[in-house]
């Protein structure tokens, strides 16, 4: 895992309080499921231009990529010229975090002069080109106690809420070589930094020992971790294993944050620009629409 990556990935906490408005939109955000998105218009990447009034919402539906041929890197270039935004929101920030926070302003820096950019995904790259146009950042993510406590309310065992977690990491730690599955050596290490980083601050207190994910692995689904193929699907909310449910609460939980956030950027700026992996746009297509119209749609930046 690249060291940006890294440093992305685990920016996402602290609490969100004050930051977003009430929500304005006659419903909430929609149940992710593959259904949902294969009734987009289109399918991502894409560029989803939202007008009404003074409003200005660009939305980058992107397919998460560090090639920098990429058509997200190309749609998310476009996206500040067809908006021309006063706040830009990225995905895999806490927002608390604030206005274009200095951790991601320093990532910002240094990537500025690396030869590749894109290397760091599209969030980094949709921040470094606000900054160079001293447009605001900010993150979309609600705090991990957030998504962690909105879990337990809703009846999740605090188990299933914390391991449920950490699948998607895992999934971009094998995606980017640092791991191949759980019998790999490097396994155990891995997984521990990621779960040591997401327990912290949380009540209750989980066990993020790797020992204590494989015991409840086992418990869950009556198959060893190292013994299941499967085991990376339960990162797909579709995937009918031992933490789907978990999988989609946390998504939509995620999603209402972005979606207030959306409507109180849009109250306050008028002109906003938003890069998130295209599953997101799916759940709030519809609430987006009623209150903005249908959108303009672009597909090549």
């Amino acid at each position: 895992m690249s060291r940006l990556n890294r440093r992305l990935a685990l920016l996402g906490g602290l609490s969100t309080a004050g930051c977003v408005s009430a929500p304005a939109f006659p419903v909430g955000v929609a149940e992710f499921s593959l259904a949902l998105q294969g009734r987009l218009p289109r399918q991502p990447p894409f560029l989803a231009v939202f007008q009404r009034g003074d409003q200005s919402l660009g939305f980058v539906a992107a397919s998460h990529s560090i090639d920098p041929a990429h058509p997200t890197f190309s749609l998310v270039r476009a996206g500040f010229d067809q908006v021309q935004p006063v706040s830009v929101i990225i995905e895999g920030v806490g927002t608390a975090l604030g206005e274009s926070p200095r951790p991601i302003a320093r990532v910002v820096a240094r990537l500025k002069a690396s030869q590749n950019p894109a290397s760091a995904g599209e969030a980094l790259y949709t921040a470094l080109l606000a900054m160079e146009r001293e447009i605001p950042v900010w993150g979309g993510e609600p705090s991990d106690q957030d998504i962690y406590a909105a879990l337990l309310a809703a009846g999740s065992d605090p188990q299933d809420a914390f391991y449920a977690s950490l699948f998607g990491p895992l999934e971009q730690s094998r995606r980017e070589g640092a791991l191949t599955g759980p019998n790999d050596p490097r396994f155990d290490a891995v997984f521990e930094r990621w779960a040591q980083a997401a327990a912290k601050g949380l009540a209750p207190v989980p066990d993020p020992s790797v020992r204590a994910f494989r015991t409840w692995y086992r418990d869950r689904t009556g198959l060893e971790l190292a013994d299941d193929p499967n085991w990376l699907a339960n990162h797909d909310p579709d995937y009918a294993g031992p933490v789907q449910r978990e999988n989609k609460l946390h998504m939509r939980i995620r999603d209402q944050h972005l979606f207030d956030l959306i409507q109180s950027q849009l109250d306050t700026h008028l002109r906003v620009l938003v890069v998130y992996g295209g599953s997101h746009i799916a759940t709030m297509w519809g609430p987006l629409t009623r209150k903005l119209g249908q959108p303009r749609l672009i597909e090549e930046g």
